[in-house]
Order: C-alpha cells, then sequence, then structure tokens
C-alpha cells in the first residue's frame, strides 16, 4: 500500500471538511441537477465518520432569461446563452474551493451539473500552486486527478456534437483553452494529463475518444473503461489509478459523477447511459483509494433528484463522500 502523501499536511486526515453546494443545472442535458445539493444534505452528506464537517451553503445561481431557447449542437464561437450564468458560478466557486483549501480545509462540492468541476477543481489545483509557490502544476509537487463518469466531459466547444457545457470541464481543466472557461481555469488552475485518470467511461464521443488513452505509458489522461471493470478485481485498478495519479504518494482531487452508476441502481442523473458500474464494483475501488489518505478535495455531482427512485442516486453519492473521507 503507498504510503501516506508525502506532500500534504501531516494533519490533512483529520481537516475540517467543507461543504458547497452548486445548485445548477443550466450545462445538462435538462433540468433537474439544481436540486442536487439539497436532495445530498437530505441524504446526510453532512455525516461522515471521524471528520468534523461544516456546510458553507451555496453559490448564488443567476438564473437564465425567462423563454429562453437553447439550440443544441457544436458551437465553435462558444455564443450559447447559458455561459454567462455558468462563468458566474464557476468563477465563484474557484473563489471558494482555493480559499477552503487554503485554510487547510477539505472542499466537498455538492451539484449540479460537471460544468461546476470548472471551477471547483481549478480552484483546488490553484491553491496547491500557491501552498507550493508554484506558477502552475510543472512546478508544484504533482497533483492527480481522479474523473469517475459515464463520459469523458473532454469535449471543446468545437468537438461537442451536443453543446452541452457539462460534457467540457475535465478538457479546460487538462488544458485545453478555450473561451468560456480558460480565464476561469486560469495557468494555475490545470492539471498534468500525465497524473489524470478517466474511470467507467462508455459514452465517449470521437472528439473525446482522441484525448485519453487505454496505454497506461501515454502522456494523455489515462482511461479505464467498464469493460475494465468486469475482468479486473477492484484492487488491481485501484493499484493502477494510483500508479498513474500518485506514483510517489502525492495528493489528487477526485470528481464523482454518479451517472457512472449504471440506471438500475442510479436512476437519478441527468444523463444515464446503460451499462454502466455496479456500486459493488465501485465502493472497494473507492476504499482502496481512501486507503491511500491522498484525496485532497471531492465533487458529487449530477444527481438529478426528480428522477431518482426513494433517494436510491443520492445516498449513492452520500457512501461515495463516506468512503472516501471518513477517517473511522
Amino acid at each position: 500500500m503507498p504510503a501516506l502523501p508525502t506532500s500534504l499536511d501531516p494533519t490533512a486526515a483529520r481537516a475540517t471538511i467543507q461543504v458547497v453546494g452548486v445548485p445548477v443545472d443550466h450545462g445538462g442535458a435538462g433540468p433537474g441537477a439544481g436540486g442536487g445539493p439539497q436532495a445530498l444534505r437530505r441524504a446526510g452528506v453532512a455525516s461522515i465518520g471521524g471528520r468534523v464537517v461544516r456546510d458553507r451553503g451555496d453559490i448564488e445561481v443567476p438564473a437564465l432569461p425567462p423563454g429562453l431557447e437553447v439550440v443544441r449542437g457544436p458551437d465553435p464561437d462558444s455564443r450559447r446563452p447559458e455561459w454567462s450564468a455558468l462563468r458566474s458560478v464557476c468563477r465563484d466557486l474557484h473563489r471558494r474551493t482555493s480559499a477552503i483549501l487554503g485554510e487547510r480545509g477539505v472542499p466537498l462540492v455538492l451539484g449540479g451539473d460537471h460544468t461546476l468541476a470548472a471551477g471547483s477543481m481549478s480552484g483546488v489545483a490553484a491553491a496547491w500552486c500557491e501552498r507550493h509557490g508554484a506558477t502552475g502544476f510543472a512546478d508544484a509537487p504533482p497533483l492527480g486527478l481522479l474523473w469517475f463518469d459515464a463520459h469523458a466531459d473532454l469535449n471543446t466547444p468545437d468537438t461537442t456534437p451536443s453543446g452541452n457545457p457539462h460534457g467540457m470541464p475535465a478538457a479546460a481543466l487538462l488544458g485545453h483553452r478555450f473561451a468560456p472557461l480558460v480565464d476561469i481555469v486560469g495557468p494555475r488552475g490545470t492539471f498534468d494529463p500525465r497524473r489524470a485518470v478517466f474511470l467507467g467511461g462508455r459514452d465517449l464521443d470521437p472528439g473525446e475518444r482522441a484525448r485519453v488513452s487505454t496505454d497506461p505509458a501515454s502522456a494523455l489522461p489515462l482511461l479505464i473503461d467498464g469493460d475494465t471493470f468486469k475482468s479486473e478485481a477492484a484492487g488491481s485498478i485501484a493499484d493502477r489509478v494510483l500508479e498513474r495519479i500518485s506514483p510517489d504518494g502525492n495528493a489528487f482531487a477526485l470528481s464523482f459523477d454518479l451517472d457512472v452508476i449504471d440506471p438500475s441502481e442510479a436512476p437519478g442523473v441527468n444523463l444515464p447511459v446503460p451499462d454502466g458500474l455496479r456500486v459493488e464494483q465501485v465502493m472497494p475501488v473507492l476504499e482502496r483509494l481512501a486507503a491511500h489518505g491522498g484525496c485532497i478535495a471531492m465533487d458529487v455531482v449530477e444527481l438529478d433528484p426528480t428522477a431518482d427512485l426513494d433517494d436510491r442516486t443520492a445516498r449513492i453519492g452520500v457512501d461515495a463522500a463516506r468512503v472516501m473521507l471518513q477517517t473511522t
């Protein structure tokens, strides 16, 4: 088992978890995810074993103009009307997560559609650079990025078939510069693609597939797809992930999209994709990653309580956060 991350504050495992809600669904395939933060709170996300949890409330989400018609499809010029509100949300969230890390806390961001990760994760990366006096990831101790998702969110406005902004945050975080998000992420908010892993992807667009690799030796982000979970033990998968994101026992940040789970178990998502991972496949991987001790920030996103059944999906999100962040 890898040692406790050497670049972390030794008190990190006792740091206060700071919850930030982001009730936004402007960037998704339809409404509903805006209710995710409150549903996760009702399901008990603030109760995490061995940790002090402080709820910092919600980011303010600007309303879209009444009667706004959103035209789907590629948008090379990034003129889609949702971007103004989404940029405001991501800018605020970047500041929040950066400040939390600066206070030696652990941000736990509740979504809301996955566009928000461009703000939450870039704030984490920027604060990490600030902590180590670095101008970007090349000068800072390595910081890994782990992305559980049925999709890869590696589109840009010129490659996206749908135009949905929630399919783009990972691209922005990995250095694909495009107008709506480049200034939000900033020069210190990106991650090294060689320290990034995407797990459970099964619905990738052609432009996204060109931006990942299943070859561990590639300089592109590593994709461990759903088929791998059917043929490989959880411990082996987790070890491969840690080899990639934390070979020297360094820190990582986790963005967990609930649509990575099969819709039969997690129906309450905005964009369900069949043949997903089972909870019994995912939780042992999270347990192994949690034992590493290096998770310094986490998102739980894309919960749509209007599509959920008996809060099943909300409870999975709560369980994922508890497994990753508890100390008992």
